[in-house]
């Protein structure tokens, strides 16, 4: 008998009470009757319940997934009764925007039933959730009552990014007020504070979106047509429906300019729709910069405040400076951030600024970015936001040989909070200096090489060069330490039922938007959980998230978490069949592929190995030659077999090696592809490998390289005993 279940148990007899005929259930549809889904399906919601009170979160995430929206909000009603917290809020926030969009009225009611019975609620989400539950069953005087009196807290809402609980509870308040009010026209002011003001965190997610929509299911209370409108022109933005944008947008400026200089969402929104459309950008431009003239000089909207004022013209000569960015006009555009930094209005936005002052004149003028680097370091705040500028330059001043501006940039930045770029300038200079490419400025080698080791922390890949040269190790003596025990609270145990139940594919975002705040142990049992079910790749990134906070010092354990070893008689096998060096090989399919046998990137790369299937047809000709099986003997080569594809892969990593002569120019040629890396190679001969990794203009593959190479690092150290001199000196020729 063929049966459609609510969910899949390993337990035969413990999901029987939950199947249900998927004949009787295709034939109920057929007729139209979905009384068994209203009526009959909840009470199997509480069965379900009955074999573990949690276990209906996890069924709604796979049946929501499936998208079957109404069966997941009964189960997730189900989820209620958990003695988890956090299952309880998480099925609380699922609710809460089903009951606004589809106005369940059954359900709101046996919700407010269960929080009566509850008692003495105060889960911030269960608050909203009743909120929701009045609202609507038209209980408007005491859904507004509620938020009045609750204020709901900065919970972060996982389906609308930046969006919050306390978002509907604005929502919710705002639309339940208009409704007990004599209906008539709202008020301009007040309704454009509540779209447009910081109710809504500046984003037009799933609360913005329905209340909008609700407002305009009641006309009698008058939407005002411009406040409508300018609402039409951000759900475009939202949508990348850029052109239509800005037809909305272009009718509420020409009948009331000052809304966007009162409201800066709308002003950022109409910026980002010129941005975006090539045949409005110079006419944006235009509008921008008078715009912002006649604020300057006061010829326009003077009574609405100079901070006011100053926001505006920010957020005018910021989005001129992107236009003219996007139209390659790239000195104006640094000319034009540069005026918008002094009228910046938060260290976020001032970043903003400086990050494109420099990107614009790397296009055009990189000579001076060295020094305009120092000139702006002490004034960014987030340092980390700089990365990608100082990777870009690091790569410049490597490839044209400017050692002498290279010590100028690591002196500028050497009492930040990058690590990672301290780290990578210190080594650097430090290399140069040992070569004799430039004098110390009052530091030796050495003393380099010892910054870049104690900053190394943040960069793996720079502290195991340092440290092969200091002839240190990549870890102190005696810093070798167990994980200290932690109870598993029921927060964590939120987390274990995500693979109990089979729904492991849906932790992740949960996990990321609680990250802050775990503990490192926290953090590293979730991390040991996903491992131990084989999640390699979201375990890595759980130790990732914790290793790369402020004042982490590296501990064997993580590094056990963060450089796992599974497959280990497949790999080291076909290593040292073909002569590699196990850590070496065990580097590149972390790097590319996580130890997740079925994963495919987006080029088509498939397998532990990360092979395209062209070039495994090629590598299974050459194991035929050698007198191996023939792969292809039966038509597709199956890359998702780790034998087939650890095999595969080893034979071509050895045959890069032999062909170019260096285990450093073949992982990058296995990425980047034989023939560009000898060109690269044949343009500069003389730069030792290390350095000539720096100047590979392809920052992915740049990158690549460094990061396998920080993992043989990792792994020779863990695994085969070995210093990093001798990981170091195995592939750098």
């Amino acid at each position: 008998m063929c049966f459609f279940t609510l969910f899949s148990f390993s337990s035969c007899g413990a999901g029987a009470v939950l199947e249900l005929s998927r004949n009787e259930a295709a034939e109920r549809l057929k007729q139209g009757d979905i009384g068994f889904i209203l009526g009959a399906e909840a009470a199997k919601m509480k069965e379900l319940a009955k074999l573990d009170p949690s276990a209906p979160f996890y069924a709604g995430l796979l049946t929501e997934s499936a998208g079957d929206r109404l069966r997941s909000a009964y189960l997730f009603e189900a989820a209620l009764g958990s003695p988890i917290s956090k299952v309880k809020k998480e099925a609380a926030r699922k609710l809460i925007p089903f009951l606004a969009e589809f106005k369940d009225r059954e359900l709101a009611e046996r919700i407010l039933r269960f929080l009566q019975k509850a008692k003495n609620v105060k889960e911030e989400e269960l608050i909203t959730l009743k909120g929701s539950s009045l609202y609507v069953l038209d209980r408007y005087e005491e859904t507004a009552r509620l938020f009045r009196d609750s204020a709901g807290g900065p919970v972060t809402w996982r389906d609308a990014p930046a969006e919050t609980l306390a978002s509907w509870n604005e929502a919710f308040r705002f639309l339940s007020e208009t409704l007990q009010k004599r209906p008539g026209l709202l008020s301009s002011r007040e309704l454009g504070d509540f779209l447009f003001g910081p109710s809504f965190g500046g984003q037009a997610g799933a609360a913005y979106r329905w209340a909008y929509e609700e407002l305009i299911r009641h006309p009698d209370y008058g939407f005002p047509v411009l406040e409508k409108t300018a609402g039409a022109g951000r759900f475009a933005v939202s949508g990348g429906a850029y052109s239509e944008a800005l037809i909305h947008f272009e009718s509420v400026r020409r009948s009331q300019p000052e809304l966007f200089v009162r409201y800066p969402v709308l002003l950022n929104d109409l910026g980002r729709a010129y941005a975006a459309v090539s045949s409005k950008r110079e006419t944006g431009f235009k509008v921008f910069t008078d715009w912002e003239n006649t604020l300057r000089t006061g010829k326009s909207a003077p009574n609405l405040g100079e901070g006011i004022l100053r926001a505006a013209r920010y957020s005018l000569l910021f989005y001129a400076g992107r236009i003219r960015r996007q139209q390659a006009k790239h000195e104006e555009a640094a000319d034009l951030f540069d005026r918008a930094l002094d009228l910046a209005p938060d260290p976020v936005q001032k970043d903003a600024c400086i990050w494109y002052i420099l990107s614009s004149t790397f296009t055009v003028k990189p000579e001076n970015v060295s020094a305009m680097v120092v000139n702006y370091a002490p004034r960014w705040h987030r340092d980390d936001e700089f990365y990608d500028i100082l990777d870009r330059l690091s790569c410049y001043l490597v490839s044209g040989k400017k050692w002498n501006d290279l010590g100028t940039v690591f002196n500028g930045i050497r009492n930040g909070k990058d690590g990672a770029t301290i780290a990578k300038y210190a080594y650097l200079m430090g290399r140069a200096v040992s070569l004799g490419y430039v004098p110390g400025r009052g530091m030796n080698a050495r003393d380099y090489f010892t910054v870049a080791y104690e900053e190394g922390n943040a960069s793996f890949y720079y502290r195991a060069l340092a440290a092969s040269y200091l002839g240190k190790a990549i870890i102190p003596a005696g810093s070798r330490s167990a994980a200290p025990a932690v109870s598993r609270d029921t927060e964590l145990e939120f987390y274990a039922k995500f693979f109990e139940f089979g729904a492991s594919a849906y932790a992740m975002p949960y996990l990321r938007e609680n990250a802050d705040r775990y503990t490192k142990q926290e953090m590293r049992i979730l991390a040991g959980i996903f491992a131990s079910s084989g999640r390699y790749l979201e375990s890595i990134q759980i130790a990732g998230m914790y290793m790369r906070r402020d004042g982490y010092e590296i501990e064997i354990a993580d590094l056990e978490l963060y450089y796992p070893k599974p497959f280990t008689s497949l790999i080291e096998k076909h290593a040292l069949a073909n002569g590699l060096h196990p850590q070496v090989f065990f580097g590149l399919i972390r790097t590319e592929s996580a130890f997740m046998p079925g994963i495919a990137s987006h080029a088509g790369a498939v397998g532990l190995a990360q092979l395209m299937p062209f070039t495994a047809r090629e590598v299974a000709g050459i194991i035929k030659k050698r007198g191996g099986p023939d792969f292809s003997a039966g038509g597709e080569i199956d890359l998702t077999d780790p034998e087939i594809n650890v095999q595969m892969g080893a034979v071509y990593l050895k045959d890069l090696t032999n062909s170019l002569g260096s285990p450093m120019l073949a992982l990058l040629a296995y990425n980047g592809g034989p023939g560009r890396i000898r060109r690269l190679r044949q343009a500069a001969p003389a730069l030792p490998e290390d350095l000539f990794l720096e100047t590979i203009s392809i920052s992915e593959t740049r990158n690549y390289g460094k990061r396998v190479m920080a993992a043989a690092a990792a792994y020779g150290y863990l695994y085969y005993g070995l210093s990093m001199h001798d990981v170091v000196s195995g592939i750098f020729k």
